[in-house]
């Protein structure tokens, strides 16, 4: 497997697609399906993002391809620098589907397991 440079680490966020910059409002549809609209917001926060000089990539596990087609569809590829599949390094995350580890916190996985059983009850 290819190694990611950590090279410009400090000045990019990686952006989850479904439910963060695809709407995403019907679940999984299948991998080559990205039926949905941008999210609310997506593309005036990119853009904000983009303003303060980040450098923004995609880390799906939706093929790329699909992903590439969709943003050239909404006129939204000019603001992502990569797509890809493999996690790369960034100083932020924005993801969906995320827990936050508080580092912190006395018992930090104590927080993730209760986070999780809360979830699982809904």
């Amino acid at each position: 497997m290819k190694e990611v440079t950590t090279e410009f680490k400090e000045a990019t966020i990686a952006v989850d697609f479904d439910g963060v910059i695809h709407k995403y409002s019907q679940g999984f549809q299948g991998l080559h399906n990205a039926y949905d609209v941008p999210y609310e917001d997506a593309i005036e926060s990119l853009q904000v993002l983009k303003n303060k000089g980040y450098r923004l990539i995609i880390v799906s596990s939706r093929p790329t391809d699909t992903i590439r087609e969709w943003l050239d569809k909404y006129e939204m590829s000019h603001f992502f620098d990569d797509v890809s599949n493999i996690k790369h390094p960034a100083k932020y995350y924005i993801d969906d589907h995320a827990i936050r580890f508080e580092r912190k916190l006395d018992n930090p996985w104590k927080n993730v397991l209760e986070f999780i059983d809360y979830e699982e009850k809904k």
